[in-house]
């Protein structure tokens, strides 16, 4: 699975596409301590929606909620904006 496209939306939002049909939004900036993703894993789904937070501790994810385990693609899209994820 790869990031096709990346686009940032705002100066704290940034949007993912995979070429597995993945969506992903991820809003979070440097220096803050939360944030919080989006992922839909078929963009022409809307069943396929979910969403939660995030936090961070020095560059690193250390929290997330919204779901039981934090979608693949969402932990690819932190780590391109320059975030070490380790869980």
């Amino acid at each position: 699975m790869k990031i096709i496209e990346k686009k940032k939306v705002s100066k704290r939002c940034t949007e993912f596409k995979f070429d597995n049909g993945a969506w992903v939004s991820v809003i979070c900036a440097g220096g803050t301590d939360e944030g919080s993703w989006e992922y839909q894993w078929d963009e022409d789904d809307d069943e396929t929606y979910a969403e939660g937070g995030i936090w961070f501790e020095d560059m690193e994810l250390v929290g997330y909620d919204g779901c039981y385990g934090l979608p693949e693609e969402v932990k690819m899209a932190v780590r391109e904006l320059g975030y070490e994820v380790n869980i």
